[in-house]
């Protein structure tokens, strides 16, 4: 049985910690931020559809972004493309089908779409404020149109010292996850101020290499890198911790 941190946002630690206690695991629930809706809306012009991709990056952008993207595009034959199974599982629940690259993140995306949509001339972007920066950057230096739609944001609400020493107190190193570069950012910031032991004690279970780089960066010893994301990559990575 492995203890594992879910720093995740306050509407997902319930699910993956059930998940997580019925694979035989130990649950502590540390919510660092917490998600709503923007007012932003998707402005789109002059684009054709049958040349235009989506790309959903996360189910909190169904969840917030979905309705917008129906308007536009999704009565038509544009290739969707989601970041994860979950992801994927969430425009399925919506009658849509996806594509969901095997690596669960902006890398796996990127290589999808080099791989498989040659005549993606634009792609539209659904995801969350100041998230997904690579998958824009990168297809802009390709030649390609991006319109990315912001359409939840991110908040941090404070947690105290006590909080974060109760979920990082423990006999023995525990596994602390991460779903994204800012969810690490937070969490090294209250580390640092808090508990700084824990960036040597904990093993740091990330979604990606590129975070893993960011994690070293901060000073975490320990770094797991999962195969995304998602709850089952999660629960492969820390399969064969003691």
């Amino acid at each position: 049985m492995t203890r594992v941190v879910i720093t995740r946002a306050k509407e997902d630690v319930d699910r993956l910690a059930d998940r997580l206690v019925a694979a035989g695991h130990s649950a502590v629930k540390l919510p660092l931020l917490s998600i709503e809706a923007t007012a932003d809306v998707l402005a789109v012009n002059g684009f054709p559809i049958e040349t235009t991709a989506l790309i959903f990056t996360s189910v909190n952008a169904v969840r917030y972004g979905l309705q917008a993207a129906t308007e536009f595009a999704l009565p038509s034959k544009a290739p969707i493309i989601a970041v994860g199974s979950r992801t994927r599982d969430a425009l399925g629940d919506e009658g849509l089908v996806a594509a969901c690259p095997s690596r669960e993140d902006s890398e796996g995306v990127l290589n999808w779409l080099t791989a498989n949509s040659t005549a993606v001339t634009h792609v539209i972007v659904i995801k969350g404020r100041g998230g997904r920066e690579l998958i824009a950057s990168t297809l802009l230096d390709q030649g390609i149109t991006v319109t990315t739609f912001d359409c939840y944001r991110r908040l941090w609400p404070d947690i105290s010292c006590e909080q974060l020493t109760s979920a990082l107190r423990s006999d023995k190193p525990s596994a602390i996850h991460v779903a994204s570069g800012e969810t690490l950012r937070r969490l090294s910031e209250l580390c640092v101020l808090h508990q700084p032991d824990s960036l040597s004690r904990h093993h740091l279970i990330v979604p990606s290499g590129r975070v893993e780089e960011q994690a070293r960066e901060l000073g975490w010893q320990s770094r797991i890198v999962a195969s995304g994301a998602g709850d089952d990559a999660l629960l492969y990575a820390i399969s064969d911790l003691p």
